[in-house]
């Protein structure tokens, strides 16, 4: 029964994002997104390639600095997180995000519970992270004029910091209620423990949180510069606050588990719907949302299988 309700789930959020594509696909008109993509200038996308390859490296540096230092070195950091974000990304509603874990626990020697931990974490700097570059988006394109996005954005901000108190809670509730109910609620139980654990042990290294949270800025800040560069080489210089603003709303769409593969559909909604309140138009809004798109699920699929090929010629570490 529970099998067949997470089977339909999928399948319900899979027809949504499919929906939502079909939809901007048809507000965009397909002849523009191949003419967007046939006429890209292909210096810049060279340029966007390194902008890339600059934001994986400091995603692999972020998740570096989450472990216990030594654990797993930037080089091979890096690798995982390209593999890892290529797997979250072409895998349907988000399943590939479990990809990470498993990573984590063949190449540092530890459980997949403390890679479950280091992936909350890391999604939680992700919130945060939106959180300070929408605001500061609010703030350059509609200054104090917008308060009620500016109250959101601290939302984002501050949400990171109930993770701990709510997966504590939850521990105490799989104490009470699964513990007693045999071999595999103790399981569990022992799971969600070790889980929490690594979440205290990271708050235990303040200093390289801290430059997590940089690694993080950084990160997402070349994320919207990979944004800019391919709109430019598509011939839309738009301004850098205005990209910022409207990136930032089509990400945090994409935290919702409702695509056919690769974000498609969410992304291109989320994307036409802030830029056209920004003022751009609605087809360019939806030809630029999805040629965009396209160039970045390229990027990353390119460096994804090259992470893949290297990673698969490393031995895995022994377990802790």
């Amino acid at each position: 029964m529970r099998a067949g309700t997470s089977r339909g789930s999928r399948l319900a959020a899979g027809a949504i994002g499919l929906v939502l594509l079909l939809i901007v696909l048809t507000l965009a008109r397909p002849a523009e997104v191949w003419q967007l993509l046939r006429t890209t200038d292909l210096c810049l996308l060279a340029v966007a390639t390194a902008v890339a390859m600059a934001s994986l490296v400091m995603r692999g540096l972020r998740l570096a600095l989450l472990l216990e230092s030594g654990r797993l070195s930037l080089t091979r950091a890096t690798l995982v997180a390209a593999a890892a974000q290529a797997a979250a990304l072409f895998a349907p509603a988000r399943t590939g995000e479990l990809v990470l874990p498993w990573l984590l626990a063949r190449y540092t020697g530890a459980g997949l519970a403390s890679g479950v931990g280091t992936l909350l974490a890391a999604r939680a700097l992700d919130f945060a992270t939106l959180g300070f570059w929408a605001g500061s988006a609010v703030l350059g394109v509609r200054g104090f004029d917008q308060p009620f996005l500016l109250v959101a954005a601290l939302l984002l901000i501050a949400a990171p910091l109930l993770l701990l108190p709510a997966l504590t809670g939850t521990d105490r509730l799989a104490t009470r209620i699964l513990a007693p109910r045999g071999l595999r609620g103790r399981r569990w139980t022992r799971r969600i423990r070790r889980v929490r654990r690594e979440l205290e042990a990271q708050r235990r290294r303040p200093l390289r949180l801290g430059l997590a949270t940089l690694a993080s800025l950084a990160m997402w800040g070349l994320q919207w510069a990979l944004a800019w560069v391919l709109l430019v080489a598509m011939g839309h210089s738009w301004p850098p606050a205005k990209v910022v603003a409207g990136a930032t709303v089509a990400s945090l769409a994409n935290l919702l588990p409702i695509n056919v593969i690769g974000n498609l559909g969410t992304l291109e909604a989320s994307w036409t719907a802030a830029f056209t309140a920004l003022g751009v138009p609605l087809q360019e809004a939806a030809a630029t949302g999805l040629a965009t798109h396209v160039w970045g699920l390229l990027l990353a699929a390119i460096l994804g299988a090259l992470g893949w090929a290297i990673l698969s010629r490393i031995p895995a570490a022994n377990r802790l």
